[in-house]
């Protein structure tokens, strides 16, 4: 049943859809269907015909209500095996339907007179002004006769035949200059094709070209006429049936070009046998429909409702196999109210954006985004209260159907919009970080002491205070400066979705230096000399400040500036970190930063060995040789440059045996000699190069 409803509800999409177009398409396609079957009803095939068409309907029908995958995969093996086999089947009466088509004259010079009006001007044009220029052109017109082969040697164009594209393709310097134009009814079809030499020999005053005998050479083999303008000299020319043409003016090309495109003919010759054709079958057929047995009359409303079925089965058929409809979701739809009664507002607030299963043929898809649909709320002048809105999604593209919107309503809550008048609080966040040496005087102001917070009633009611936020960290002077303003509730909150008035407010906080206080930096006195082959690389204080309080005499005399007591490095390596006492003033103490006395500071004192350079040579050592083979090295002797730590150099020389060269022959066999290269041990932060980086190992 769902099946059901959903190719009901597509069959609809597809009807709502339908153009004008669309709908002769189809009634062209019944009547062909119709004709058809009214030709064959009465053959011997009718009976086999109407068997396939009941066939390939009830197919259809089944493929389309049921999810039956690979009973459809076989459905349409066997409709195209339908497909195959209908030409053999019928061919007797293809062949006798074709017959009577063939028959039919001057199709193609019915098309060639519809164009004329259009054609002629615009070539007689191009033709004045190329001759006027000297530019060389090639024009071919088709006759009857068929120019596929010549078509494929050119670029395609498919361009209605113009004045300005004929000169464009033709100007000298563009690709397809040197080639010829084919033209069909009105429309190039194609640009830079290669046509065939005439043999012949052309009368002239002068010897003629290879466009000329392009043009002769064309003729020869087809009733198309060539038009052409000579780039020496600017005579129009034109080739037809062999013969060449020129000069000629434009009043002549005129004429000629009439004449190729509406001959004069006898009313015989301009009757389409087609059409005679086609209004035989329909007075053949209304003849069938207006006789007064109602088996005839059952017999054609079959036909035409055969015809009907046949029609949607193709039409579904050809929809599915190159424009599908297709159900897609689209995500992030911008969402619009509408509709707002005044001084009101929607709370929480809706989606910016929403999202929709939609159903749309497949070409439509890629044109397709989130800004192709509008999704809309309306409120419609509601009072104030609880309400669910359902969601609406229009689009303006017609070949779209809105299948299901997601959220498909939304609860909200219409409120009114009111002003409440708030006092502004200063708010001190890091008290605590304010230097020892300084402290708050008075009560933090703001100007304004109060402001307006507007906003929706229940969010408003919420607001208990407006804050101003004023850090004092590492403040040493009073601060008078703009804050931003933000509402927050009794517990701190900060209150969203209202709007304070105005933003800004300004702020004073009072802040001095107390009188017996101080802020100074702490300097580590640094006595010594770091060990032999050693550096003194950082020295670092925490805190790397404090505060003194004492009176204003010794504060005046200690300066910016305070000293530890001494630190000796004179036996100290790597990183060491040592509690050193303050070389404070007496009757003066010093406090952190957290305000707690303090006397001794972290002093880290970071020793680094020098870095040096050594040389040695050292003999190769092998590893896992044999005992049954004889192993030859050469050098015995390798040079090595060491890089690395003084201290670890000096050790090195000291005892040449904390530097190995080894080799690994375990590889090696008896009559082999290879070069292998050795593996230094050293002690770490020890870097080695070897010269030469590789020995010669003979086993024997």
């Amino acid at each position: 049943m769902d099946a059901l409803q959903s190719y009901y509800a597509q069959l609809v999409f597809l009807f709502s859809n339908l153009t004008l177009t669309g709908v002769i398409d189809l009634l062209l396609v019944t009547l062909a269907f119709y004709l058809v079957l009214s030709l064959l009803r009465r053959s011997s095939a009718a009976f086999l015909l109407r068997e396939v068409v009941t066939v390939v309907v009830g197919l259809f029908i089944i493929t389309t209500l049921l999810p039956l995958p690979v009973f459809d995969w076989l459905v349409r093996a066997f409709l195209l095996a339908i497909l195959v086999a209908t030409p053999i089947v019928f061919q007797a009466q293809i062949r006798q339907f074709l017959s009577r088509v063939s028959r039919s004259a001057g199709i193609g010079r019915a098309a060639r007179q519809s164009a004329a009006e259009s054609v002629i001007p615009e070539i007689v044009h191009a033709a004045e002004n190329m001759s006027a220029s000297r530019t060389g052109a090639l024009i071919v017109l088709e006759g009857n006769d068929p120019l596929d082969d010549i078509l494929q040697s050119g670029i395609s164009s498919e361009g209605r035949v113009t004045s300005e594209l004929l000169q464009s393709i033709f100007y000298p310097g563009t690709p397809l200059h040197d080639g010829a134009v084919i033209v069909r009814t009105d429309r190039v079809q194609a640009a830079g094709c290669v046509l065939p030499l005439t043999q012949q020999f052309l009368q002239a005053e002068k010897r003629l070209g290879t466009r000329h005998r392009a043009a002769v050479g064309l003729s020869e083999i087809s009733d198309a006429l060539v038009v052409l303008v000579s780039e020496e000299t600017g005579h129009i020319g034109i080739a037809q049936n062999g013969q060449l043409e020129r000069p000629l003016n434009s009043a002549e090309l005129r004429d000629r070009l009439q004449d190729f495109y509406a001959p004069t003919m006898n009313n015989h010759a301009t009757t389409l046998s087609l059409w005679a054709l086609s209004k035989e079958l329909a007075r053949h057929s209304w003849r069938s429909a207006a006789v007064t047995s109602p088996g005839q009359m059952f017999s054609n409303l079959g036909v035409l409702i055969m015809s009907l079925a046949l029609t949607f089965v193709v039409w579904s058929f050809v929809l599915e196999q190159t424009n599908a409809i297709e159900l897609v979701r689209v995500e992030g739809i911008p969402l619009r109210v509408e509709n707002m009664p005044p001084n009101t507002k929607l709370i929480p607030p809706p989606p910016t954006a929403v999202s929709a299963v939609i159903q749309t043929p497949k070409d439509v898809l890629p044109t397709l985004s989130a800004s192709s649909f509008q999704a809309v709320i309306h409120i419609d002048n509601q009072k104030p209260g609880l309400y669910r809105l359902p969601v609406e999604i229009v689009s303006g593209v017609k070949q779209v159907r809105v299948v299901s919107a997601e959220p498909q309503a939304i609860d909200l809550e219409l409120t009114p919009i009111i002003s409440r008048t708030v006092p502004v609080n200063v708010n001190i966040p890091d008290p605590q970080n304010l230097s020892p040496a300084y402290e708050l005087v008075g009560t933090p102001a703001a100007t304004p002491a109060s402001v307006q917070v507007l906003g929706p009633e229940p969010l408003v009611n919420t607001v208990a205070a407006v804050q101003a936020n004023v850090s004092v960290a590492n403040t040493n002077t009073s601060v008078r400066e703009n804050r931003p303003l933000k509402a927050v509730d009794d517990e701190g909150k900060e209150v969203s979705g209202v709007t304070v008035v105005p933003e800004q407010a300004r702020v004073n906080v009072s802040v001095r230096q107390r009188l017996n206080a101080s802020d100074v930096s702490v300097q580590a006195a640094i006595v010594g000399s770091p060990p032999e082959g050693y550096q003194l690389q950082q020295v670092s204080v925490e805190p790397s400040s404090v505060t003194l309080q004492g009176s204003t005499e010794q504060l005046s005399t200690v300066g910016s500036v305070v000293n530890t007591l001494p630190v000796d490095i004179g036996q100290i390596t790597g990183v060491v970190t040592l509690q050193t006492p303050l070389d404070l003033p007496p009757n003066t103490q010093a406090l952190d930063s957290n305000g707690n006395s303090t006397k001794t500071v972290a002093v880290t004192v970071r020793v680094t060995p020098l870095s040096g350079n050594e040389t040695l040579s050292r003999p190769i050592k092998l590893v896992e040789a044999s005992e049954s083979i004889t192993y030859t090295v050469n050098p015995k002797l390798v040079d090595l440059l060491l890089t690395g730590p003084v201290p670890v150099l000096d050790k090195i020389k000291a005892n040449p045996d904390l530097i190995q060269v080894l080799v690994n022959v375990g590889a090696v066999r008896r009559g082999q000699t290879v070069n292998l290269t050795p593996e230094v041990v050293a002690p770490a932060d020890v870097k080695a190069q070897l010269a030469p980086p590789s020995v010669q190992v003979a086993a024997q």
